[in-house]
C-alpha cells in the first residue's frame, strides 16, 4: 500500500464516516468487506473497531497512541485502535473536574490506558436521585361536625414504583421510554482513525 498523505489532517484524527462498517457477506453492502477496508486504508484510514495492528506496519499511529487502546496480543508487537462501535465519545477531563468519575475509568482493552487518560473506558450510569411526594390524611380534629374534613399534611415520602411523576400542574410528560441503558437521542455513524 502506498497511502496518500493529506496535509492538515494529523495522525490519530478520528472522524465520523457515514458509509457502512464492513461486514463479511452482507448482501446489502455495496462493497465487500475487504474492498472497503483496502480502499480506506489506501487513503490512510482504519476503522475504529478495536482491531489489532502490527506496530511496525503503522509506526506513526503507534508512536502517537501507543497502547492507550490495548496492546494487541500482549507480545509488544501489536497495538489496538479505538473501539467506538456502539459507544459515545467523551473528552478527557484533564483535571478540569467535569468528569467526577475520571479516576475510576478502566482500560478499554487489555493493556490499555486507565484513569483520566485517552483510551480509558467508563461504564454506563444513571445519577442517583429520588422522587418525593406529599400526601394528606384526615385530621382527627374536624372543624365542625358534618363539615368538610380537615386534612393534615404528612412528611414527604419516597415513591417506590413511579417512573415519571406529573409536574406541578398535574401534567405528565408521557410514558417514559425505558431501556437497558440511559442515553440521549442519537444517530449511528462509524468512526475512522488517521494512521499517516
Amino acid at each position: 500500500m502506498n497511502p496518500t498523505y493529506t496535509p492538515g489532517v494529523p495522525t490519530g484524527t478520528v472522524i465520523t464516516f457515514a458509509g457502512p462498517l464492513p461486514i463479511p457477506d452482507a448482501s446489502h453492502q455495496a462493497w465487500s468487506h475487504e474492498d472497503l477496508r483496502t480502499s480506506l486504508a489506501r487513503d490512510g484510514w482504519l476503522f475504529c473497531d478495536g482491531g489489532a495492528y502490527a506496530c511496525a506496519d503503522y509506526p506513526r499511529l503507534y508512536g502517537l497512541i501507543g497502547d492507550a487502546f490495548g496492546n494487541g496480543d500482549g507480545s509488544g508487537t501489536e497495538f489496538n485502535v479505538p473501539d467506538l462501535r456502539g459507544r459515545f465519545v467523551r473528552g478527557v477531563d484533564g483535571g478540569a473536574g467535569n468528569d467526577p468519575g475520571a479516576a475510576t475509568r478502566v482500560a478499554s482493552a487489555p493493556g490499555g490506558a486507565t484513569g483520566d487518560n485517552a483510551g480509558s473506558l467508563q461504564a454506563d450510569a444513571f445519577q442517583g436521585h429520588e422522587h418525593l411526594y406529599t400526601s394528606t390524611v384526615e385530621s382527627p380534629n374536624t372543624a365542625q361536625p358534618g363539615g368538610p374534613p380537615v386534612l393534615m399534611q404528612l412528611p414527604q415520602q419516597t415513591t417506590t414504583s413511579l417512573v415519571a411523576d406529573p409536574d406541578d400542574q398535574g401534567i405528565n410528560d408521557g410514558a417514559p421510554r425505558t431501556s437497558t441503558e440511559t442515553r440521549p437521542v442519537n444517530l449511528a455513524l462509524n468512526y475512522l482513525i488517521r494512521y499517516l
